[in-house]
This record gives C-alpha cells, structure tokens and sequence, in this order.
C-alpha cells in the first residue's frame, strides 16, 4: 500500500484527476514522479502481490490492494492465498478513463434492453462488485520499408460514353507502426477481448507501478511467439487502408484493388507489453457463470445475460393466445395434415437443440480444458439437452402417418401428444439457452500443477 507523506492516508490513482490522490487528506501527485528514486528507475522489476483464488486457482495480481474479495473468474466470495513477487515492468499502459460510476450506467444501459433479463443483475450490492484490473497484452512493434506495387481504376462518363482507365501504382513505402495489441492472459477469454477491442494507442503512457495503485492485474501467462502472425497480417491490413487512403494513392475517383503483401516489405519486429484497463463482474448462479466487461478507456462492454425463465413463459403464453385466434380464424388445418405439422416442428426443436448443445461445448471447453470434470459435464449437458422429448414428438408424428387410421380422433390425440412432447423439449431448450448465455465456472487447478 503507498502512504501519503503528509498524512500516512492511504495513496491510489484518481481516474477523474488522472493522477494519484490520497484518500484521507486529497492531495495530488504525479504518478509518474512519486516515490520514484534512481534505483526504481534502473530496475526493469516491480513488487506485487500474487492472489490465488482458492475454488478455482485464477491468479490475480495487486500491488496494494486486501486479500479480501470476490474472484472475478468464479464469482466467490474469498480470502485470496497469497505470495510476493518480482513482476517484469511492461513497457507501456493505458490508465483508467472510465469511473466505476460511468461503468454501472453503461452496463445498467445495456442489460435493460433486454426484456427477459433477470431482475437481481440490476441490485445495487452486485454492480458494486465491479473490479478495476489490468489486462496484460503483448505489443507488436514493425519497422518497414520497400516498394510496393498496385492496381487501380478510374470510371466516368464523358458525353455518351462510360470511360474506364487502369492504372498501375508504384511507391516507396517507409514508415514504423507501433503497438499492435493482443491479448497475453490465457485465464482472459479471447472472444471478450475481441468483443470489447480496440483500445486506442493514442492513450499509451509510459509504465509505472503507481498507476496500477488501487486496482487488480492480471498474469502474463502466453508466449509472445503465439500472435505473430496474427499481428503481422494486421499490420498488412493496416498498410493496405494507409496507402488506400488520402496520404496514400487514394482519391475521390480512383479505386485501389487488393492490398499490401507485407512479406514482400524488409521489416524488423520488436514485441514490448502493455496493460489495458477493463472493468470485470462475474455473476454465479449454482454451477454457472456469466462476466461483464467493460473497456475501462472507450466503454465498450462485452456482457451475458441470462433470461428470466418465468418471465419468457409469461410473455410466450400471452402472444400465443391472439396467434391462435388468428390462425383459428383465417386458416383451416385438417386432422390429417396435424402431424405433417408436429412433425416439422420436431425436426426443427432437434436441429435447434443440437445446434445449441454445439455452441454450449465450444464455450465451456475454454473454461474447462484444464479440467478433469470435462467430459462428465459434456455428457451431463448432453442429457438434459431436450433432444430426447423432441424425439419422441418426432416419433408419435411419424407413427400416427404410417398407421393413417380412420377416424379423426387418433390424429387429435397423436397432435396433442406430440405438442406437449414439443412444448416440454422447447421448456428444456429455454434452460440450455440460459446455460448458452453463460459459462461453466473456470478451473485452472490443473494448469497449475503444469
């Protein structure tokens, strides 16, 4: 913890005044000039704090803050482990912009536009269990220069004539782009970080510790060698919109075609580190979870949101009723064409369910690859998947057209059946679409015995 020197108050960074401030008396300072001494300057290492969550083993790391808290990976209200350690300084960061103040008005903002949202992720005493932390992210830095070569054209009308003129483009081109950015945590879900991307590069500082005052950080735990080529075809993107572009041999009339093959550029690369700002909540419901993001610099939010069962039952029922009367009143159905109809509505309840089950495993195996209980959970969905009522829906429907009895009451009865068989799939399915919004809670037990 940084102690005030007037004071002895507790010191942390103000994102309101961009720089330090003490909590008891309110002094400023520079977070770039306080405490620091020559030898701080010299050493490329920091003191931090290592935070092991107890029920799911996520590391988080503070250089002042309690053991005390929510882990944000599990939801769990826990007494952290902890340990010291030497932490490499990264190069650059990106202070906070966003106040958790600012961070619940745009996450309240988002989760009431949806209508079946359940009503305790609007409780005051969770929201203010947002967490600052720092994202870790490797940045990609590329010296270039070479020629490059392009096609373009021109089209316009002269007179009665439609005019068409290729051009071929021809330059030097030199130049550096820094800071290309992925993310280096692999606890941090990719898909998030792509969701609530970009962070502006504009915003970079230089590192110092004392910006991370009052807030968590995440672990660096990817090779850089992981990204590269990730990073090197957006630096190509990134050339290709440059020379497209009014700096470049882009005009109002003229159209370039394709792009810039950075290979054939002489290139240097170097990687540094950075860390971005994020505001996490986690919200755990028995075995499940879901996260809300938001970019701590621009507001971008990543959020799951499960649906309000009753809810969606309520508002399923209430339409069901007028869409009767409708098709009650304007088109005639035949006893014998019901299970045409049942049966259709049970080919599609299967897809659906399947399709579901197949997003709900590509989730949940980032959560859980370092999990032994992997496979036990897949089988586990997979049985309460709603496939099996859908079935038997499919089943009677197929049973009743092949038997074609007489009279009308079988294809009745056949219908009734298999619609309650459809409804109770469908009852199944809106549960799996709540495990869809969510995800299973993370276990990193494993990754730490590796």
């Amino acid at each position: 913890m940084a102690h005030c020197p007037n004071c002895g108050g507790e010191v942390r960074f103000s994102i309101d005044s961009q720089d330090l401030a003490c909590q008891n008396c309110h002094t400023h300072f520079d977070p770039v000039t306080y405490n620091r001494t020559p030898e701080s300057m010299e050493q490329d290492v920091y003191e931090t704090k290592v935070f092991t969550c107890p029920n799911c083993a996520a590391e988080i790391e503070s250089t002042d803050l309690s053991a005390t808290g929510f882990c944000a990976y599990c939801g769990s209200a826990v007494v952290f482990e902890s340990r010291i350690k030497q932490e490499k300084k990264p190069q650059k960061i990106i202070p906070f912009q966003i106040t958790k103040e600012q961070c619940k008005e745009i996450y309240l903002k988002k989760i009431r536009s949806f209508y079946y949202r359940q009503r305790d992720l609007e409780d005051p005493a969770y929201l203010d269990r947002f967490v600052g932390f720092y994202l870790p992210y490797w940045l990609y830095n590329y010296h270039f220069g070479g020629e490059i070569n392009l096609k373009g054209d021109r089209k316009y009308v002269r007179g009665n004539y439609v005019i068409m003129e290729d051009y071929s483009l021809r330059g030097k081109l030199k130049g550096e782009v820094e800071g290309i950015p992925f993310d280096a945590s692999l606890r941090f879900d990719d898909n998030i970080s792509a969701v609530i991307a970009p962070f502006s590069r504009e915003k970079m500082k230089e590192f110092t510790p004392n910006y991370l005052l009052g807030f968590y950080s995440e672990i660096a735990d990817t090779e850089s060698s992981g990204y590269e080529k990730e990073a090197f075809s957006m630096l190509g993107e990134e050339l290709g919109r440059f020379v497209a572009g009014s700096n470049g041999f882009g005009t109002e009339d003229i159209r370039i075609h394709g792009g810039i093959n950075p290979y054939s550029l002489d290139r240097e690369m170097t990687v540094g580190r950075g860390m971005f700002p994020i505001w996490f909540l986690s919200y755990k419901k028995r075995d499940r979870i879901a996260y809300a993001v938001v970019n701590g610099q621009t507001g971008k939010i990543y959020c799951d949101i499960p649906i309000d069962e009753q809810k969606f039952q309520r508002a399923s029922l209430l339409m069901a009723v007028p869409i009767f009367l409708v098709l009650n009143l304007f088109i005639q159905i035949s006893a014998e064409s019901l299970p045409i109809y049942t049966l259709a509505l049970s080919f599609f309840l299967i897809f659906l369910s399947q399709l579901q089950m197949k997003k709900i495993q590509e989730r949940d195996k980032e959560a859980l690859r370092y999990s032994k209980e992997q496979k036990k959970q897949e089988e586990t969905d997979r049985k309460k998947s709603g496939t099996s009522f859908a079935l038997l829906a499919l089943f009677l429907s197929v049973a009743i057209l092949i038997w074609h009895p007489v009279r009308d009451e079988y294809y009745y009865i056949a219908a009734a059946l298999s619609a309650l068989a459809s409804i109770l799939s469908l009852r199944m399915m809106i549960r799996k679409f709540n495990v869809l919004t969510t995800r299973a809670v993370p276990d990193f037990f494993e990754k730490k015995e590796e």
